[in-house]
């Protein structure tokens, strides 16, 4: 497989670009790519082009762009909403969402997590986690870039309108993912579910997840950190709503919307 570049102006085939920055200094230093040699480029709105370079100036690499390729993006648009986690718990789910196709990945504070709005004052992490998110891009094969929204107050997301059937994963929920919510997740035209920290939801945060039209669901009989908790819900996502299940083979998911009834 060529290398993989991040151009945000590659449009069409024919056209000139430049790569720069870190990516050109990755193309010159790291992997020293020479005229001639071919390459991939994809914009991160969705579409990849195969590339040649032409040549190689002070400061940045000349490429032509040729043959559009095909682009292996999910056709759900899931929203992964995550509780913050210290550490690089947090990066592992940014790595491992995208890599799974998440379109969007919004990071929130709460009741019961162990990073707070007064501590955590990192301004640092969000251009982080685009750097892990274009990483895993490149890594996966991937044409577009995940929107990565700033950590809010879960209820301040919640007040916004939710793409689609809202999903809450909860441990202490009764229901699983039994037929009825396969049936209607299989036909969403979006879903956005929620992943709570590792103390588990506030009997107010539960609350708010009632308010907002929110499924609670668990993710079976054990109980998992928050890092692998929103990695497998994405994982089951994709596979009932989104394109794993017709990558292994199985019937493609459908695209009709359908009411799924809360219980919370």
């Amino acid at each position: 497989m060529p290398f993989r570049f991040f151009v945000p102006e590659a449009r069409e085939t024919g056209q000139m670009v430049a790569v720069r920055g870190e990516e050109f200094h990755h193309l010159r230093k790291v992997l020293r790519l020479q005229p001639g040699d071919t390459l991939s480029l994809f914009d991160g709105q969705g579409r990849g082009f195969e590339g040649r370079l032409v040549e190689i100036l002070r400061g940045e690499a000349r490429v032509r762009i040729g043959r559009e390729e095909s682009s292996p993006e999910s056709p759900l648009p899931l929203t992964l909403m995550a509780a913050l986690a210290k550490g690089e718990k947090f990066d592992l789910v940014v790595q491992k969402a995208t890599e799974l196709g998440v379109h969007a990945i919004q990071p929130f504070y709460s009741k019961h997590a162990d990073v707070r709005p007064a501590a955590d004052r990192d301004s640092r992490k969000p251009e982080r986690w685009r750097r892990i998110a274009l990483s895993a891009c490149k890594q996966s094969g991937r044409t577009r870039l995940p929107l990565l929204e700033d950590p809010r107050a879960l209820g301040e997301i919640l007040a916004r309108t939710c793409r689609g059937i809202g999903v809450a994963m909860d441990p202490e929920s009764s229901e699983g993912l039994g037929p009825e919510a396969r049936a209607a997740l299989s036909g969403a035209s979006a879903v956005t579910v929620a992943v709570g920290p590792e103390g588990g939801w506030s009997d107010e945060e539960r609350e708010e997840f009632r308010q907002a039209g929110f499924l609670r669901l668990r993710l079976g009989p054990r109980t998992l950190r928050t890092e692998t908790a929103a990695i497998v819900s994405t994982a089951i996502l994709q596979f009932v709503a989104g394109d794993l299940a017709e990558a292994a083979g199985g019937d493609p998911p459908g695209r009709t919307d359908k009411t799924l009834k809360t219980k919370v």
